[in-house]
């Protein structure tokens, strides 16, 4: 009988999780080479035809693809002697962009925790990373992660939970999207929604020139840019303000909120999502909070902190971010019951205009 995750030792737990390690290492190999192409391309190839087709060393390619399978990455057909992927593994390592595609996530994970030295020094020094001191492969690899959720859920899920938000976007609305990254949600708001204008955010200048040329590959009139806190924005006013999984990481999260409600509409709303967790230790012992609870000091917690920031971390849960939308003077917060593995959503509009003058 297989024991459950509740029912192992600690020691236990270490073996797994020492194992996971080793996987993303090999993972992150596997996925810098291509080998998890090749061997997708090639269908069913033994280490030595996976080799040849890569360019690699057939001994290093044997044992990463036994290591592959023993991780349940890749099956092997003793027989034949022969590897090969199911659809299912080709969804998730394989096909770039896909609804299931997580590969990025390895790109993320090995540079960050490659970090841990200079995490040290932090830990004794206070400080922290600044995200332009990040390993370079970084953005890419938050691009590669997130782009399913643009791709494939912001306009076809996540934004149908809000009632009347897909037609007033139809008729077109102006929007604001707050931390875009390199544009992957600006570019999808503004394919899907012609008659919509959007205006993308960031303060990381390289990620906002990659949004720039997408949205000129997409051919998008109505989707532009900018390199600017939302604190400074002089654009406005907004029907819509989206911030997904970003708020957290702001230098003061409350500020950031209120400059949110200050370029709003009289009849504007807040879009904003943050991961999926709660605030309290003991109810994160779930993947998704594990993962969120574990990756914290590497990227959300550190690169806030390194610019004096809040430092709140990356998991927030409902409580606070109920708490941050009160403090920056929102008297309406609705948590949505849109289904996610990943994330949770919440909904502002726009405060009194009284309030917003008094944080003006």
């Amino acid at each position: 009988m297989s024991l459950g995750p509740d029912d192992k030792s600690t020691a236990e737990r270490v073996v797994d999780d020492i194992g996971g390690a080793f996987t993303v290492g090999l993972a992150y190999i596997g996925d810098k080479l291509g080998l998890f192409a090749a061997l997708a391309e090639l269908g069913r190839a033994s280490s030595g035809a996976l080799a040849q087709e890569t360019g690699l060393e057939e001994r290093y390619v044997r044992e990463w693809c036994s290591a592959m399978v023993a991780s349940r990455y890749l099956e092997h057909d003793p027989e034949a002697g022969a590897y090969f992927m199911t659809p299912e593994q080709k969804a998730a390592l394989v096909d770039e962009g896909g609804p299931s595609f997580v590969g990025g996530a390895f790109q993320f994970a090995l540079p960050s925790l490659l970090l841990a030295p200079r995490l040290i020094e932090v830990f004794e020094h206070g400080g922290g990373i600044p995200f332009a001191d990040l390993p370079a492969e970084i953005p890419a690899a938050i691009d590669r992660m997130h782009r399913p959720w643009f791709d494939h859920l912001l306009v076809q899920q996540w934004l149908p939970g809000v009632p009347g938000l897909v037609e007033a976007l139809d008729g077109g609305i102006a929007v604001l999207d707050v931390g875009c990254g390199v544009g992957r949600s600006t570019v999808a708001l503004g394919r899907a929604y012609p008659k919509s204008s959007i205006l993308g955010l960031d303060l990381h200048g390289p990620s906002i020139e990659t949004a720039r040329a997408l949205a000129r590959q997409a051919g998008l009139g109505n989707v532009r840019f900018s390199v600017e806190p939302v604190e400074g924005t002089k654009a406005g006013p907004f029907d819509l303000v989206l911030a997904i999984d970003c708020v957290h990481d702001m230098v003061d999260p409350v500020a950031s909120l209120r400059a949110m409600g200050r370029v709003l509409s009289n009849s504007g709303r807040i879009f904003w999502s943050e991961p999926t967790g709660s605030r309290e230790p003991m109810e994160n012992r779930h993947p998704q909070g594990k993962l969120r609870a574990n990756l914290s000091p590497f990227h959300c917690l550190t690169v806030s902190l390194a610019s004096g920031g809040a430092g709140l971390g990356t998991i927030i849960g409902e409580a606070g971010a109920r708490e941050l939308a009160v403090q920056a003077g929102f008297s309406s917060f609705e948590k949505l019951t849109i289904e996610s593995a990943t994330q949770q959503f919440f909904l502002l509009t726009a405060p009194p205009r009284s309030a917003r003058a008094a944080h003006g």
